[in-house]
C-alpha cells in the first residue's frame, strides 16, 4: 500500500511541475522579427543594391551592380522561416531571390552561385 502511495505522489509531483513549465512557457514573448523596410548596400557603393519589402508581401529590387545586366523588379514575396523568397517572371538571368535574415531582421543575406550579398536595414 505504502509503494502506490508513493508512486502516486510523484506522479502528482511530476504532473505540477510538467502544468507549471507549460504555463510559464505559454507566457514568454516570442519576438516577432519585423522584415518590413529598406535593406541596402552602403551609400557610395556602386553596386546600388536595394531590396524594400512592404507589409502587403510585394517587394521593389534593384540591382545595379552589372551595367549590362541592371535588375528593377518589383513582385509579391513570400516568407518561409527567416527566409523571404521574391516571386518573379522568368528571367534570362539568375538574381538573388532568396534572402536569409538574421534573427533580429537587422541583415538580409543571400547567396546566388558565388556572389554573395549582404544587406543593411535602413
Amino acid at each position: 500500500m505504502s509503494k502506490i502511495i508513493n508512486i502516486m505522489k510523484k506522479s502528482c509531483c511530476s504532473l505540477v511541475i510538467i502544468l507549471i513549465i507549460i504555463t510559464c512557457s505559454s507566457f514568454m514573448n516570442k519576438a516577432k522579427i519585423d522584415f518590413i523596410g529598406t535593406y541596402c548596400v552602403w551609400e557610395n557603393d556602386p553596386a546600388q543594391i536595394k531590396l524594400t519589402l512592404n507589409e502587403n508581401h510585394t517587394y521593389a529590387y534593384q540591382d545595379f551592380s552589372n551595367p549590362q545586366q541592371k535588375i528593377d523588379l518589383t513582385g509579391p514575396w513570400e516568407l518561409r522561416g527567416l527566409i523571404i523568397e521574391l516571386k518573379h517572371a522568368k528571367l534570362p538571368y539568375n538574381f538573388h531571390h532568396k534572402w536569409r535574415f538574421s534573427e533580429e531582421g537587422k541583415v538580409a543575406k543571400s547567396r546566388n552561385g558565388m556572389s554573395f550579398y549582404g544587406l543593411c536595414k535602413l
